[in-house]
């Protein structure tokens, strides 16, 4: 039986390729209980290597899109507040982000010497009331696009406002936006301006088309 063995490992094996055979018994010693000539294992033909199969939830994974986490609202450096950034990061235009906060800044600026109040108060009442409870979206129906209304969640909810607001603002008649916002902020506080009356109409369009709701 040794005799078979040695003559079955020709060529002799060297320190190095001893030290690998050492190793590969060491890992599966049933499968390598003999000699293994490795200059013939290196070159054999159709050598393939087999894998353990993937368990079932590694391939439900795989290709699975749109599932990282958001992340979270920061604050602007001066008040502190996550509400603020989120304006500045929606007025931002072209990348001039100091001139977006300085935009932000001078207009609660303005509405704090107008309304002798704090101004996060303000800007967080007017937000509040723009807000929408429902919202329409396209969508393609029996042939024709229907507004279809559709449930808002609370940070979609303050994105529209904000959106709103800035829109209403930059329509608003002068060129200063600092002072078009400011203004646009403050009767968005007392419940008037053309934000309160976008978010009104949204309602209005909802409520009119509530019979497309089981289409969303």
């Amino acid at each position: 039986m040794a005799s078979t063995a040695t003559s079955f490992c020709s060529p002799p094996l060297t320190s190095s390729r001893a030290s690998v055979l050492r190793q590969c018994q060491q890992l599966n010693p049933n499968r390598l209980s003999f000699p293994i000539n490795l200059n013939t294992a290196k070159r054999a033909p159709n050598l393939t290597v087999q894998h353990a199969p993937l368990p079932l939830k590694v391939l439900c994974a795989r290709g699975k899109r749109g599932t990282t986490a958001k992340k979270p609202a920061t604050s602007d450096p001066v008040y502190r507040n996550r509400l603020v950034n989120m304006f500045v990061n929606r007025i931002l235009k072209k990348g001039k982000k100091s001139l977006a906060y300085n935009i932000i800044y001078q207009a609660l600026k303005n509405i704090q010497q107008k309304t002798q109040s704090n101004p996060l108060a303000v800007l967080r009442e007017a937000v509040n009331g723009v807000t929408p409870d429902v919202a329409v979206k396209a969508r393609r129906v029996g042939g024709s696009t229907q507004q279809v209304p559709i449930e808002v969640g609370t940070f979609q909810g303050k994105a529209l406002a904000i959106r709103w607001l800035l829109e209403a603002s930059r329509k608003r008649s002068g060129r200063s936006m600092v002072l078009k916002l400011s203004s646009e902020v403050m009767d968005a506080a007392k419940g008037t301006g053309e934000a309160i009356k976008k978010r009104e109409t949204t309602h209005k369009m909802a409520e009119a088309n509530r019979a497309f709701v089981h289409f969303r």
